[in-house]
């Protein structure tokens, strides 16, 4: 994973905010990113995982994300699992990193059978927010952090409609 600036203020959303929002933020600026990487055949996809070639997982979110994101802005957090619960279609869960300007996000990408999911593990950032950090702003900075506009049919209630993009 990559290293952080110093943190001088690390905020825990889990108490205080409605996460949920936050995820569907989440969720709805990683679409494309999660329909390229599904183009990748799912057998190869469960064979890496239950192998555990986390250098090969990394390469196929890399090649994804590197279409809609700058640099190493959303990335492969080294870990994976498939979820085997009983009664259910087994799952295969990614451990990503979202990391821009002031924020790092860490969260899950559950690929199920016929749904995609994502839940944040962790929301820090390295500076104290000048502004109450909320879903919109965190949209703002998914936003600055793409390389092109998110398509209109992906936008939540909380994404603004002309962002700007640094």
């Amino acid at each position: 994973m990559k290293s952080l600036p110093p943190i001088s203020a690390a905020e825990s959303f889990d108490k205080e905010l409605d996460v949920s929002a936050f995820e569907e933020v989440l969720a709805c600026n990683i679409k494309d990113v999660i329909a390229d990487f599904c183009l990748t055949d799912a057998d190869i996809i469960r064979s890496y995982v239950s192998k555990q070639l986390h250098g090969n997982m990394n390469e196929i979110v890399s090649s994804s994300a590197e279409l809609f994101f700058k640099g190493d802005t959303l990335s492969y957090a080294r870990a994976a699992d498939i979820s085997t619960a009983l009664g259910h279609p087994p799952c295969i869960v990614l451990d990503m990193e979202f990391a821009h300007d002031t924020v790092s996000v860490y969260f899950k990408l559950v690929l199920g059978e016929f749904s995609v999911g994502v839940h944040i593990n962790r929301v820090l950032i390295s500076e104290s927010p000048e502004s109450e950090f909320d879903p919109r702003s965190f949209a703002k900075i998914i936003t600055s952090a793409r390389l092109r506009p998110l398509p209109q049919r992906f936008r939540s209630s909380y994404c603004p409609a002309a962002s700007l993009r640094h």
